[in-house]
């Protein structure tokens, strides 16, 4: 019997984990590589082994690929509850979006290219291309994947499907409030291109002018946020460097080019791939309404396709970290390599 079946405790395991750089060996580990791709900084979440680190005779790992704004700390107690659901057997990797993470902290003090003149590098495109150097640089071609795409991190996870030398190392794609088709048409979509970007100039200048403000007080208030929304205190350092004007400036680029690029759904790529797409909607989804699963259904009436009846929101990772990490455990137990 698996963890996920025998009880709850990985609950708890989030707030006895601790994160560092890779010189110091703790349960999770923070590393930040350099990728070809423009030489961008990215931060790398690993449980298990590290990148860099041989796999030995791990044949399989989990990588997730996160949704938009792309910080990997917001995904620590959801993989920390899929790692222990695989009862620490099977390394797993979230990979974040490029420039959404500055990394002043580094040791490796890397600057991130600033978004003027380097659109190619932030937009969709170019971070399926970074997703795409990773895989082949940190991947070895004998290992199989299984791919768990949140949000936008579906779209991307989808698009590598139709790469042969990666699509051939993915043994499963785990698709989680999938945002692969009609985005602008939804209810978020019609707020963010219809309301908010009219007005972007304003709310640039606010967020602007909120990154001047000193550290405690940024800390104080996004705390007080957290109160009123019941998000967990243990995401304060992520969320603080989402305050980074430079990093919101390649969120919204990004968000922006999702409203114009994820249009119709990719029928035929899920047609010659749905025996290992797992797909999984939510019920009170603004980016995701339920008719975009009721179509699917429709229109691939045998794909792996399960509607929320839990009412977990669209940013599960905030609220519903463990409860998702426990299923997701459980989904990739079951699709494993058969040695």
């Amino acid at each position: 019997m698996s963890f996920c079946q025998q009880s709850a405790d990985a609950l708890q395991m989030h707030s006895n984990a601790s994160v560092s750089h890779r010189r110091f060996k703790y349960r999770c580990f923070a590393v930040l590589h350099t990728y070809s791709v423009g030489n961008v900084p990215t931060h790398i979440l690993t449980w298990g082994k590290w990148i860099e680190e041989s796999l030995g005779d791990h044949k399989e790992i989990v990588l997730c690929i996160t949704g938009n704004p792309g910080l990997p700390g917001f995904y620590t107690k959801f993989l920390s509850t899929v790692h222990e659901c695989l009862n620490k057997e099977m390394p797993v990797w979230v990979i974040g979006h490029a420039g959404h993470d500055e990394a002043r902290d580094s040791p490796y003090k890397k600057p991130v290219p600033p978004i003027e003149k380097n659109e190619h590098l932030y937009n969709l495109q170019g971070q399926l291309q970074h997703k795409i150097d990773f895989i082949r640089k940190y991947v070895p071609a004998d290992v199989k994947i299984h791919l768990i795409g949140h949000s936008i991190g579906c779209y991307l996870a989808l698009e590598l499907l139709k790469i042969p030398d990666i699509s051939e190392r993915i043994q499963h794609c785990y698709f989680l409030f999938p945002t692969i088709e009609r985005m602008a048409d939804a209810r978020n979509g019609f707020i963010l291109t219809k309301i908010i970007n009219p007005i972007y100039r304003v709310v640039q200048w606010f967020y602007r002018c909120f990154a001047l403000l000193p550290t405690i007080i940024k800390v104080w208030i996004i705390y007080c946020y957290f109160l009123v929304t019941g998000t967990p205190k243990h995401y304060l350092g992520t969320a603080l460097k989402y305050t980074n004007p430079a990093v919101i400036d390649k969120v919204w680029f990004m968000a922006l080019d999702e409203m114009e690029k994820v249009r119709n759904l990719d029928l035929n790529t899920i047609e010659q791939n749905k025996h290992r797409l797992k797909f999984y909607y939510g019920t009170t989804d603004g980016w995701v309404p339920v008719k975009y699963y009721k179509e699917l259904r429709q229109k691939v009436p045998d794909a792996d396709a399960e509607l929320c009846t839990r009412k977990i929101e669209h940013a599960f990772v905030l609220r519903s970290a463990a409860q998702m990490g426990f299923m997701v455990g459980e989904w990739i137990l079951k699709h494993r390599v058969v040695m």
